[in-house]
């Protein structure tokens, strides 16, 4: 199990909140954090240490 941090981002790319997961590859940490797109943020962007796994895009419905 990896450990990963996911951040909410707003539009000026600050961060709104971070939060830690755990995950046994990018796939899963990836699927978990854009679960997180539901609190209003219209960027997750996803880290694993010094790495920067993915940025996911949220909807703006």
């Amino acid at each position: 199990m990896a450990t990963y941090r996911a951040y909410r981002v707003d539009k000026r790319r600050h961060i709104q909140s971070g939060q830690w997961l755990d995950a046994p590859n990018d796939a899963e940490a990836k699927a978990q954090a854009s679960e997180l797109c539901d609190e209003g943020a219209p960027l997750i962007e996803l880290w694993q240490a010094a790495r920067l796994v993915d940025e996911i895009e949220c909807d703006d419905d």
